[in-house]
């Protein structure tokens, strides 16, 4: 034995230490849980929170379950029937038909003439709607055959003033928008202001 260590040499004491199994294990760490456990866990949290104040009347822990249940129960069946009543009522369109009256026409191959013949001849049988969007597809395509904007179909009426960049076009575009895309919809009035601002649009060569 070492004078200067009477309990011998202490790097051999750690290396004992070391060696024992029982210091070679990592203390064990509560298993985390997954997502699901943890919304499920919330959930009786919630659940316990709201049913505190039946359990408090009935003093039966199953009672005040079978209780609670019955009560999600009505609930969910009640906003069922609201939402199925209020669904009945609301008349879905396609988003593309909804987004853009008369889409059908601005995608068609006819040129500026054509369409302006048939804007006038739907103006004259009383087809104000249909007049309004020949006439906005006419100035369109007008503007791409004169080499002013490249016609573009998915171009919204707002980007077809930056692009055209014309006083009379921009007074054109507000009574389209009014015709193709307003409540109201659209009239004789309306169509004959159109049929102005498109001849001032379309006119110069």
């Amino acid at each position: 034995m070492n004078a200067a260590w009477p309990h011998g040499d202490p790097r051999e004491l750690v290396r004992a230490v070391l060696a024992d199994p029982r210091f070679q294990r990592a203390a064990a760490h509560p298993a985390q849980k997954s997502l699901l456990q943890r919304v499920l866990d919330y959930l009786h949290d919630l659940w316990a929170k709201l049913t505190e104040p039946l359990r408090h009347i009935t003093g039966s822990t199953k009672a005040t379950q079978i209780i609670g249940i019955m009560v999600l129960v009505v609930v969910i069946a009640g906003l069922a029937f609201v939402a199925a009543r209020y669904a009945g009522r609301v008349r879905w369109r396609p988003l593309g038909r909804a987004k853009r009256p008369g889409a059908e026409i601005l995608g068609t191959e006819a040129d500026a003439r054509t369409l302006r013949e048939r804007a006038l001849a739907a103006a004259a049988a009383g087809r104000h709607h249909e007049a309004a969007a020949l006439l906005w597809a006419s100035a369109l395509r007008a503007l791409d055959e004169r080499g002013r904007v490249r016609f573009d179909p998915a171009r919204t009426p707002g980007e077809w003033r930056s692009a055209v960049r014309d006083p009379s076009f921009d007074a054109f575009a507000r009574d389209a928008v009014i015709a193709l895309f307003g409540t109201a919809g659209a009239d004789a009035a309306l169509v004959a202001r159109m049929r102005e601002a498109y001849d001032r649009v379309v006119a110069p060569a």
